[in-house]
């Protein structure tokens, strides 16, 4: 009775129903306990028509990655490259926020397909703007999001979160002699505010670019970016 039903999913199930009830899977249940075989019993199909669209478990799962950053608004370029780092920022740190369990597949690819292309692309023109020779720019851009990546996923595990009074004990504990500064911060640690470092944090990238690019300046003119400015 129940091969009928199956068999009409299976003629029906096309690569965004796939892809979908993928992405809704492992955002719920995170990367332990999804499979393949799983993912197939949830829309009902065989894993082998899963197999046919996506030919691999990992090409599904950078899928997966690229679908969930579609999830938000990705910015456009502009002529202002300081606005445009903090805008991408903001938007991988967005996707962590909404999608913890997804968000890690992230640091598992260079690129996870076309919606992390047009991040990049508006990452590298802004660099370039920036004054920074191709070299730097190109190693900076993997830095950016290898720091934006990281940071988003260390507050979305809790690590950016103000101390509580366990923490604080233990703090106190501490050889006031050979940890004053870290005593002395304690006050600040019962208040960090997570959105003030990460601004912080981003303006201490930008600003480290911006020195950079006076360092090695750019020798040859820039060329016109890809991505088009608001």
């Amino acid at each position: 009775m129940s091969a009928e039903p199956k068999s009409r999913a299976r003629r029906g199930v096309d690569r965004l129903d796939i892809l979908d009830a993928a992405f809704n899977l492992f955002d719920e249940v995170g990367e332990i306990s999804f499979s393949i075989r799983k993912l197939a019993a949830t829309i009902g199909v065989d894993p082998m028509t899963i197999l046919h669209h996506f030919g691999s478990k990992d090409e599904l799962l950078r899928a997966v990655a690229d679908y969930a950053l579609r999830s938000v608004e990705m910015p456009s370029a502009t002529k202002n490259w300081r606005a445009d780092l903090k805008a991408v920022a903001n938007a991988y740190r967005l996707l962590a926020h909404r999608h913890p369990r997804v968000f890690p597949l992230h640091f598992r690819y260079n690129a996870t397909g076309p919606a992390d292309h047009i991040s990049s692309e508006i990452v590298y023109c802004a660099l370039r703007r920036a004054g920074l020779p191709d070299a730097s720019a190109a190693g900076l851009g993997l830095a950016f999001y290898a720091f934006v990546l990281g940071f988003a996923l260390a507050e979305a595990e809790g690590l950016l979160k103000a101390i509580g009074p366990a923490e604080e004990a233990e703090l106190n504990n501490l050889d006031p002699k050979m940890y004053h500064a870290t005593q002395d911060l304690i006050p600040a640690l019962k208040n960090l505010d997570p959105n003030a470092v990460f601004n912080d944090s981003i303006e201490v990238f930008i600003s480290g670019v911006a020195d950079l690019a006076k360092l090695k300046p750019r020798l040859v003119p820039i060329p016109e970016c890809a991505a088009k400015c608001a």
